[in-house]
């Protein structure tokens, strides 16, 4: 695949991912253009890339870290207000679509990085190889680890909405 193949394919992916992280849009779009720019240097340089996907995601997450070990990052400060202009039935059920999303991704800032990640790689739509590769897990323990990320999930999901989950 070429650079320009490979940016128009993975581009909105890579960015969409960086926003959930949390990642304020201004910072998302530059670990977003850091990270092609690495690839586009490693193409000129001649390196192979078996999964150029896994590879632009692994940069992106490294990148990701050492942001937020730095003194720049805010922690994505920017709120995401999801508000019905409409109050038909089709407003309202969207609204409670976007506010239970909002939710879920509230709540995966209160999981440790590598949970995140792995849930944010799952939601995209990442193969398990993909996940080992970007993580740098052993591919057999993958869905181990996964599942652990859900049960840690659901568990912060029940202690700060325990109203989601009552039964009626």
């Amino acid at each position: 695949m070429s650079f320009d193949d490979v940016y128009r394919k993975y581009y909105k992916e890579l960015r969409r991912f960086g926003r959930q992280l949390n990642i304020s849009a201004e910072k998302c779009e530059d670990l977003t253009q850091e990270t092609f720019m690495k690839f586009c240097i490693g193409i000129n340089k001649g390196v192979i890339f078996n999964n150029p996907r896994a590879w632009l995601y692994k940069v992106y997450l490294n990148q990701f870290k050492t942001l937020c070990n730095s003194r720049e990052y805010d922690g994505g400060s920017e709120g995401n207000s999801m508000k019905a202009d409409n109050h038909s039935e089709d407003a309202l059920e969207e609204y409670s679509k976007k506010e239970k999303r909002r939710i879920v991704f509230e709540m995966l800032d209160k999981l440790t990085d590598n949970d995140k990640a792995i849930l944010i790689l799952y939601n995209h739509g990442l193969s398990y190889a993909e996940m080992a590769e970007v993580l740098e897990i052993n591919p057999n323990s993958v869905g181990t680890t996964l599942v652990r990320a859900i049960d840690r999930l659901k568990e912060t999901l029940k202690i700060h909405y325990h109203e989601m989950f009552e039964q009626n």
